[in-house]
């Protein structure tokens, strides 16, 4: 059965990897002249093969992002300080996000299938604020996430047995957690005085959303779309499972600002206000 592991052409795991390591490269996390961590290391973090690793470093080796010699990990290349034609449709949400946390007040209005990304990426804006090389005024979430306990998703759900509901819990676990981490390092500012003003909101709505999107203070849009694919994570509940799922952190961004796509801009701030106050309902944890 096809997997995003084991090299299978019909894979998309190296993917991720060429993505994560693609955008902490662009973020200065590797500079140039630094060493990525190992092959090994890469394995061991994303739970993949050595050939999985292998396509992900070859990705960025032909961006020009990296170079190798055999038996030493690869080194980030001069090529990555550099605009680079393979590189200029390629979209991330940290710098965006770092862009809008320098206004006084910061809004985001977020549609996610699980705020993985966008809990991965806040940690950093989060310790520029504790570290006071910013300091907001005001800081308000709102985050629109699929209702993991009233309807059934589309996906992710098993390839062999679509009724199994072990991938549906995987699923609502990573929801839970995230949604939970995101709110907690959030309103940890204002407890500790940091920001004055916080407030997130979390609500559901009862379907599986196609895409992504994250409005950023009212006048930028980063949309991306969940594509479908067949993959085996790590063993649930001891069993292993192949299911269909969508590829969210790999998802390419599409970034639209004002005052030049303001049509698509204000079009999506409307399409999130319609859901959020026609349709969605508060989220609730069991917390």
């Amino acid at each position: 059965m096809p997997t995003r592991d084991a090299g299978s052409e019909d894979g998309r795991k190296f993917q991720v990897i060429a993505g994560d390591l693609r955008t902490e490269i662009t973020d200065g996390v590797y500079r140039v002249g630094q060493q990525l961590p190992s092959q090994r290391e890469l394995q061991i973090k994303y739970v993949v093969s050595r050939e999985t690793v292998g396509r992900a470093l070859d990705v960025l080796r032909d961006e020009g992002l990296i170079s190798s010699s055999r038996g030493r990990p690869a080194t980030v290349t001069a090529g990555a300080a550099a605009p680079a034609v393979a590189r200029s449709a390629q979209v991330t949400l940290q710098p965006r996000l770092k862009e809008a946390f320098e206004a006084e007040d910061i809004t985001m209005d977020v549609l996610s299938l699980t705020s993985e990304t966008m809990d991965r990426h806040l940690g950093s804006q989060v310790t520029r604020i504790h570290d006071g090389e910013i300091q907001p005024r005001s800081i308000a979430l709102r985050l629109m996430l699929p209702d993991i306990t009233g309807i059934r998703l589309a996906f992710p759900c098993g390839v062999d047995d679509p009724e199994d509901d072990r991938p549906r819990k995987r699923h609502r676990d990573m929801v839970i957690n995230h949604a939970k981490s995101l709110r907690q390092s959030l309103l940890k500012l204002r407890h500790r005085g940091l920001v004055p003003e916080v407030s997130v909101q979390i609500r559901t709505v009862p379907f599986t959303p196609p895409l992504k999107l994250y409005l950023l203070n009212k006048d930028q849009l980063l949309e991306g779309y969940y594509t479908l694919e067949q993959w085996t994570p790590e063993p649930i509940d001891g069993v292993e499972v192949t299911i269909l799922d969508s590829l969210g952190m790999g998802a390419t961004l599409f970034p639209y600002t004002k005052p030049d796509q303001a049509l698509k801009v204000e079009a999506a701030q409307t399409f999130f206000d319609s859901y959020w106050d026609q349709l969605s309902q508060d989220a609730d944890f069991g917390d």
